[in-house]
């Protein structure tokens, strides 16, 4: 009967055979065991890094297909200045929609973006509460007209290659953006691919900041993504953005807080699909506005696939009503 060993097999045979070895020399005085033992765990590392699986990381769609997640974004503001303290919070849920119009033979996809529906709340201590969900209510308070227009309409009509690179981008309406999150995760380009656990990337950006002279700052900045592991198919991606120009003035720090984020990303490799996706935002800023001011930000961004289920609950009552 043959017998079949795997990868990890061989390895584990090899570091046994290895140590044991290296403990017979050392019985015996070899000076040079340890490192010789050494060594080989490093030859051995080596070749189990050159044997691991690689994956293809890049977006599977077809003409036709719709696309809606769930986007949960939540956001507090803590903010003190002269010894008056304050605090904002948001919530807002959204359903986001991408309609697949095409998909080229290099496999570029072209899709409409839209938000379905969205529900958002915003609390700011000492005012009144507001509260607006596109689903129930007619008229929207006047903080969010703007939100509530674009509601059901193609926002943009976006373009991108297969590993989630934007190609083009036509906005169609005014856009809601709380700075945290993006269309999509920006995988390693054809060349760089297939790649394996381990293997970071990262994706310049350059903010432009507005001075109180009326001039601009512009400070570079890039998203930092590396592949931690692929477990049952689900790929699992860190993600953290780094700030390359050095910032030391608080105002300039304040309005950096919304775009330094951390999280981590999961990844169906088979489907070329999101499963799941958080950011999280927890910056302090010192001196802002005084010597003595003090802003806390913290934000979280989740966004998943919406179920079919869903879907259903949600046109269930719409249809009884009519």
């Amino acid at each position: 009967m043959k017998t079949r060993l795997n990868l990890a097999t061989v390895l584990a045979v090899g570091i046994v055979v290895t140590l044991f070895s290296a403990c017979l020399l050392a019985a015996r005085g070899d000076d040079g065991a340890t490192s010789k033992g050494k060594n080989v765990l490093v030859d051995l590392e080596k070749a189990k890094d050159r044997l691991a699986p690689s994956y293809r990381l890049a977006y599977r769609f077809a003409a036709g297909d719709v696309l809606r997640t769930k986007v949960v974004q939540l956001s507090t503001v803590e903010t003190k200045i002269k010894g008056v303290a304050q605090s904002t919070k948001l919530r807002t849920v959204s359903t986001r929609v991408w309609r697949i119009q095409k998909v080229d033979a290099d496999g570029s996809i072209t899709f409409e973006h839209s938000v379905e529906q969205v529900e958002m709340w915003n609390n700011v201590e000492g005012r009144q509460e507001v509260h607006y969900n596109s689903a129930t209510d007619k008229t929207p308070p006047p903080e969010f007209a703007n939100v509530a227009a674009s509601v059901g309409k193609v926002l943009a009509t976006v373009k991108i290659d297969p590993y989630g690179r934007l190609l083009s981008r036509s906005n169609a309406q005014p856009q809601y953006n709380p700075g945290i999150g993006d269309l999509t995760i920006p995988f390693p380009p054809a060349d760089k691919q297939p790649i394996k656990p381990g293997v970071s990337w990262s994706i310049p950006d350059e903010l432009k900041l507005p001075l109180e002279d009326g001039t601009i700052k512009k400070v570079q900045t890039q998203q930092q993504y590396r592949l931690e592991k692929v477990e049952a198919g689900v790929a699992t991606i860190a993600v953290a953005t780094q700030v390359l120009t050095p910032i030391n003035d608080p105002k300039l720090q304040s309005q950096l807080v919304q775009r330094l984020q951390r999280g981590t990303i999961k990844f169906d490799v088979d489907a070329g699909r999101l499963l799941h996706k958080q950011l999280d935002i927890d910056q302090e800023v010192f001196g802002f506005s005084g010597a003595d001011s003090h802003m806390l930000y913290l934000a979280r961004f989740t966004e998943e696939p919406v179920k079919d289920t869903d879907q259903t609950a949600k046109k269930a009552p719409a249809e009884a009503a009519r």
